[in-house]
């Protein structure tokens, strides 16, 4: 049974008839779009259930944990290079696992990446599955895995290739979205950036020619130094070019000849300038436009996917309300959204969404548009505002708030707090220093309780770097001792 929606109508196959299915598929059509999730699955009651297991937090978890396995099992799988030590010489025998140890907890893994196969390929249906190309190459990683294991099993651990720790990566960029969206960024960015290494590329074959020329051996060995070094043949140009290309040899590369004639400086600056500079800088800036170009589009998809899901999830309440024969305008009554046992209020997903609920409680059912509004408080960021400075009674308290909560007190502050950290990078041996340590120590004090009491705790960047200040001024080199020892001097 799967869900579809078309138009302004609604159809659930095989729906049942108890009331509680079209809570369960509102509840996860919800949680789909809350997490960005496709909504075409299942939607049974049984598939619904194996669907918010599967996606539950310890399922999850248990997920990536057996990826990580997986791929940390490199580590002690023969031949192992993990020691204490990484020099060769100091290095003590490295633990040999016995035949079978790793290949045991590897088949485990493999059993539960095949469940998790299964888990999705069931709750999707053979229609997504053939469209989803992630889930036929997780089919095919996972087939090569278990012949590969069975060849090392059978040849009792002495195979030369294994072939599925090549194919071990994957298992981690399957399971992750950012991973996937990357790796699609980057196939739709290699042909954008084609021409441009092809310009690199035609610019460094260029110059290695024009440098084999310019630094030919000659008859004199004094002048031979560059042509020794890193001209001596087309391979060793293109090498020591290559690596000017990312400045890694500037300026090494030019000293020989730069020492015989300043002109042969030309041809280096040249290179770097229309390579380095230029080149570079142009690729850099497709990779950049690239990226955000499909970022926008990823972030529109997600946008696409939330509206799909919240719609889907009225759809199905509206065809709950259509049965109960309540109204031909498209709504569904509001009392089949209260809290039930085995169920979750469907509002209770957004900050503001009970509240935005009951004020619809006296109109009794709830249009489409009202519904998505409640629902956009998932997009808003909800911004933390300062609670209002307090209002006193007392002129002096009213005064000394206007004061200490004056923007030109704050200058003077972070003065101060720049004042003193300089006088903390001086050694604290001399005593005028040690005057001025409880000199800041007594304003941060006298300034932190005052706002502190005026503005009820009211967090800011200053008044913490002055609370450090005073830790460390009291903290460094005992100076509460020697501030003691000079007044009694």
């Amino acid at each position: 049974m799967s869900y579809s929606v078309a138009g302004q109508s609604c159809s659930v196959e095989g729906a049942t008839d108890d009331e509680d299915i079209y809570i369960q598929q509102a509840v996860v059509f919800i949680e789909d779009a809350i997490q960005y999730r496709s909504i075409n699955h299942r939607v049974d009651a049984s598939s619904l259930r194996l669907y918010r297991w599967y996606y539950s937090r310890i399922c999850q978890w248990g997920l990536g944990l057996t990826i990580a396995v997986v791929l940390l099992l490199a580590f002690i799988e023969r031949p192992s290079s993990l020691s204490v030590s990484s020099d060769p010489r100091h290095r003590s025998p490295t633990w040999e696992p016995p035949c079978g140890l790793t290949e045991s907890i590897e088949m485990v893994c493999l059993i539960i990446f095949c469940l998790d196969l299964a888990v999705k390929s069931y709750l999707i249906g053979w229609e997504e599955f053939r469209k989803n190309k992630w889930l036929i190459a997780y089919t095919v990683v996972i087939s090569i895995s278990v012949i590969d294991w069975v060849l090392s099993v059978s040849m009792v651990c002495d195979e030369k290739l294994r072939v599925r720790r090549l194919l071990r990566p994957f298992f981690l960029l399957q399971n992750s979205s950012l991973m996937k969206k990357t790796l699609k960024c980057i196939k739709r960015t290699l042909p954008e950036i084609a021409s441009v290494i092809l310009l690199l590329a035609l610019h460094l074959c260029l110059f290695t020619m024009i440098g084999m020329l310019l630094f030919a051996k000659t008859e004199d060995p004094k002048k031979n130094g560059e042509w020794e070094l890193h001209f001596r043949n087309l391979p060793n140009s293109l090498t020591s070019l290559l690596v000017l290309l990312t400045t890694a040899n500037n300026p090494d590369v030019m000293i020989p000849a730069y020492s015989l004639n300043r002109g042969y400086s030309i041809f280096f600056v040249a290179f770097s300038v229309i390579g380095t500079y230029c080149l570079m800088n142009l690729l850099t800036a497709i990779i950049y436009n690239q990226f955000r170009g499909y970022l926008l589009m990823s972030v529109q998809t997600s946008i696409i996917r939330r509206r799909l899901g919240i719609r889907a999830a009225f759809q199905v309440l509206t065809c709950h309300g259509a049965q109960q024969a309540v109204t031909q305008k498209e709504h569904f009554n509001l009392k089949y959204i209260q809290i039930r046992r085995n169920t979750i209020c469907l509002f209770s997903f957004t900050p503001c969404g009970l509240k935005e609920a009951r004020q619809y409680a006296d109109v009794g059912y709830m249009d489409r548009e009202q519904f998505r509004k409640i629902f956009d408080q998932l997009d808003k960021d909800h911004i933390k505002e300062h609670p209002p400075l307090p209002q006193y009674n007392s002129p002096v308290l009213q005064r000394l708030q206007v004061i200490f909560s004056h923007y030109y007190l704050t200058i003077l502050g972070n003065a101060v707090a720049l004042a003193n950290v300089m006088c903390i990078c001086v050694s604290y041996t001399h005593s005028i220093l040690s005057v001025c340590a409880l000199v800041f120590s007594s304003f941060y004090i006298t300034h932190t309780s005052y706002r502190l009491h005026t503005e009820q705790g009211v967090s800011g960047d200053p008044s913490k770097l002055k609370f450090n200040l005073l830790i460390l001024s009291f903290s460094k080199n005992d100076k509460v001792i020697k501030l003691s020892n000079f007044i009694k001097q």
